[in-house]
């Protein structure tokens, strides 16, 4: 089971039922994607902490597929993808910045 995929699954299909029963506007899913860009520092630091949890907090498969949808060489390709994308990384980047501050990376 892939953590990571199950999670961005499960949001999207929050996403597109709060849309189509009207408890948010496109307008505001719009404006919270684009909040939701990453700079370049924090995508750094996603990188690194992905790679530091991969094995214990995050399964191999788990950390490629976050390699996956960050793409190389900067965070373009994070700021294109889909809103449940954006979402659920970063809660997972939340996550993982929360381990490495209570010591555990």
């Amino acid at each position: 089971m892939n953590r990571v995929t199950t999670a961005i699954e499960k949001m999207r299909k929050a996403i597109a039922d709060q849309i189509a029963s009207g408890q948010i506007l496109q307008s505001k899913a719009d404006s919270l994607h684009k909040t939701l860009d990453m700079e370049w520092d924090e995508y750094v630091k996603f990188q690194e902490l992905k790679s530091a949890m991969m094995g214990t907090a995050l399964t191999t498969e788990e950390a490629m597929t976050i390699y996956g949808y960050l793409g190389e060489g900067g965070p373009d390709k994070f700021n294109q993808a889909e809103l449940a994308v954006k979402v659920v990384l970063t809660k997972m980047f939340e996550q993982l910045m929360r381990a490495q501050i209570g010591g555990r990376v």
